[in-house]
């Protein structure tokens, strides 16, 4: 939809519901002008409410202030702005949308009491000079008036109305004279009553000139009317009050279109549940309102895998789902006092005011996922869902809003850590240990550019005999509160922040400039055979998931060997088994490329899966690094069944003429059980610990042994 065809959407809209002093044409290009400042503003991120307030105005400009005037505009803008394709591209652009028409109407309301203002001021100038003007013409401002008019004397008595009046009121003419205006107008409660008429009374007693109010007022069928009320005094020769004036103005259709607003600015318009804004206000209130002792809980839901519906079966189907989620987690907690919110897009919370009654939390947490994984058809498939759930049960007094909230997130993601359809309470201990792991990683960048980082090198030895067969780098973080870290925990802490790209290349361009200068160190040594022939070592670098799944690694690596010269057969990359078995990245495309262009290749995190012997089969791995669990396990137990399977594991990898590499290993018994089993390669701590560079060059000099 183009702008221009908004705007005569709009115009259609509006033209029959007020009589504009304009022609169709240009009705159109004055709301034209209008639209271009809302797409504009919201085109470029704004929320478009100075230029909808604008908007606002400028139908009053124009006098379209009929009765369904405002209603029928934002029903044409509501309809019409997230198709303009400068907007469309925009996700959340419904709810962009809902400011900018509660602008429209708060620009409208303005305008239009401003107008009303004015009108009021003739009225009451009229009234003012009425001793002095002809009956005649008191008569014609009176009656022509189409705001209603009422003349009380001092205790309400209706003394003389006009026609505008009667009609609001649904009475006729001569029926409202010598009626209290007390009756008429609604008494919300009598403390809000007793403020309105001692408001009047403040007129007559000149401690205010006037006043204006928004009350409801009673139709003669009883229903009741939201009216705009301005209030001044008549006074005689001698000054003293005789009369009120009280100017009447139906307000009813724009009173109900601002609550309208207000409540989508606090709720969901897919699911009509509160938003996150409106439920943060709500748990302020329970968390001030209940005795500090009292209990609550809070569930913090995320459907799993919530995109693969969205992506696959499309985003209606997805709103459908969402749609049904919060109606069955109604279902669930119908006997409980409990808020249910959506505060994100798959994201739910329930408030639980506990009572003795309120089962333990495995118990909903169980309930919650078998409600939402019985099947439910949607547009034709039988479709279910399970959600991970973060538990916060605290007591009401001494936690903040926010700060529940942070719990239940935080341990949210916890419990989708390990795996779907999983749920976990809050602990106290883990979430220091959290917050402090997350305090560092948002501090990696910093550090990076800071020089915190610094590389390690170890040995990779030849079991048979000690010999150094290659050189793994890894990354070491010295911290300055938290301590040194090391390679495993660094990038475990990159992988949550982002940051593991941006590590992973400084790591692999550092520890290529350093593989060159001892390439050339060593380039005219005899120092025995190897696997490159003489001089050093080749560099082993184990990359993360994400490394191996980006489609840009061939791009990087080929970037880094041309801007330091290293050859390709001295670098050896590893990627892990869990990216080469994730179908959507492009780990196992990389892994071919690499190996094409003479990078040497090798798998790590091999646990002997199904998955990890077809990409033996299939793809160019030079070596296989045992998994770092199954190290450590047969630390523990050497002659376990896992051990034995470990010699058929270890002959089977042979087979495809792939060298078997373990990392981890602390002692000579362990080192003498790896290479009975068969084992090819190894490094860990029996070895020699990750050191600096020189520590390698020593031990090359030194004859390649360890």
């Amino acid at each position: 939809m183009t702008r221009r065809t908004l705007a005569r959407d709009w115009a259609a809209a509006v033209l029959t519901t007020a009589y504009l002093p304009m022609s169709d044409v240009e009705v159109e290009e004055h709301l034209l002008e209008l639209v271009d400042g809302i797409v504009d503003q919201l085109a470029v991120g704004g929320s478009g409410t100075a230029p909808a307030w604008a908007a606002g105005s400028g139908l009053v400009a124009v006098h379209c202030t009929g009765q369904h005037s405002l209603q029928r505009s934002v029903e044409a803008l509501a309809a019409g702005l997230p198709r303009v394709p400068e907007l469309a591209a925009f996700h959340d652009i419904d709810a962009r949308v809902i400011p900018v028409l509660g602008a429209l109407g708060a620009g409208y309301a303005d305008a239009l009491r401003r107008k009303t203002f004015q009108q009021q001021e003739d009225v009451k100038q009229a009234l003012a000079r009425v001793l002095m003007l002809s009956e005649a013409r008191f008569r014609e401002v009176f009656t022509g008036s189409a705001i209603g008019i009422a003349i009380s004397d001092l205790d309400g008595t209706l003394v003389q109305t006009n026609h505008a009046l009667a009609e609001i009121l649904g009475y006729e003419d001569a029926e409202l004279v010598e009626r209290n205006l007390r009756d008429l107008v609604h008494s919300e409660g009598a403390v809000n009553g007793d403020h309105l008429w001692l408001a009047y009374q403040d007129v007559v007693n000149g401690r205010s000139e006037r006043f204006r109010i928004e009350r409801p007022m009673v139709r003669k069928d009883g229903e009741q009317i939201w009216v705009y009320l301005a209030v001044s005094v008549l006074r005689d020769e001698a000054a003293r009050p005789t009369h009120h004036v009280t100017m009447v103005e139906d307000i009813t259709d724009l009173h109900l279109m601002q609550v309208q607003l207000n409540n989508q600015a606090l709720h969901d318009v897919l699911t009509g549940l509160p938003n996150r804004q409106s439920f943060a206000l709500r748990l302020e209130s329970t968390l001030g309102q209940l005795d500090p002792a009292a209990t609550v809980t809070l569930f913090h839901l995320d459907i799993d895998s919530f995109s693969v519906i969205n992506d696959g079966l499309g985003h209606h189907v997805g709103d459908q789902l969402l749609r049904l989620v919060a109606q069955r987690l109604a279902v669930v907690f119908a006997d409980e006092r409990a808020t249910i919110a959506r505060i994100a897009s798959d994201e739910f919370v329930v408030l639980v005011e506990d009572s003795p009654n309120t089962p333990d939390v495995a118990t909903l947490a169980a309930t919650i996922n078998d409600e939402l994984s019985e099947p439910a058809y949607l547009d034709g498939m039988g479709l279910a869902v399970t959600v991970g759930i973060g538990v916060v049960q605290r007591q009401a007094g001494g936690i903040t809003p926010a700060e529940l909230l942070r719990q239940s997130d935080s341990t949210l993601r916890r419990a989708k850590g390990n795996g779907k359809r999983q749920w976990a309470i809050f602990d106290r201990h883990q979430d220091r240990l959290d917050r402090d792991r997350f305090t560092m990683a948002a501090g990696m960048p910093g550090s990076l550019e800071n020089g915190e980082f610094q590389v390690e090198y170890r040995p990779v030895a030849r079991l048979s005999d000690d010999r150094v067969m290659a050189v793994e780098a890894r990354i070491r973080w010295d911290h300055p509160d938290g301590g040194p870290l090391g390679h495993d925990e660094v990038m475990k802490l990159a992988e949550q922040t982002g940051m593991v790209l941006p590590i992973g290349q400084w790591l692999l361009r550092m520890a290529c400039t350093q593989a060159v200068g001892w390439s050339a160190a060593f380039a005219d040594a005899a120092l025995g055979d190897s696997a490159l022939g003489d001089g050093a070592p080749p560099l082993a670098i184990n990359l993360a998931t994400p490394q191996a799944n980006d489609p840009d690694l061939v791009g990087t690596v080929n970037d880094v060997l041309g801007s330091t010269g290293l050859a390709p057969g001295l670098l050896q990359l590893g990627l892990p088994v869990r990216a080469l078995l994730c179908e959507e990245g492009d780990a196992e495309d990389n892994l071919q490329v690499l190996a094409d262009m003479g990078v040497g290749t090798s798998i790590h995190g091999f646990g002997g899966g199904h998955g990890g012997l077809v990409f033996l089969e299939d793809l160019p791995v030079q070596s296989v690094w045992i998994a770092g669990w199954l190290v450590d396990r047969l630390a523990e137990r050497p002659e376990s069944v896992t051990g034995r399977a470990l010699h058929d594991l270890i002959s089977l990898v042979h087979t495809f003429d792939a060298t078997v590499v373990t990392a981890g290993v602390r002692t000579a018994e362990q080192a003498a059980w790896w290479r009975k089993a068969g084992g090819d390669l190894a490094c860990g701590d029996w070895f020699a610990a990750p050191g600096p560079p020189d520590a390698i060059v020593e031990r090359l000099l030194a004859g390649r042994r360890l």
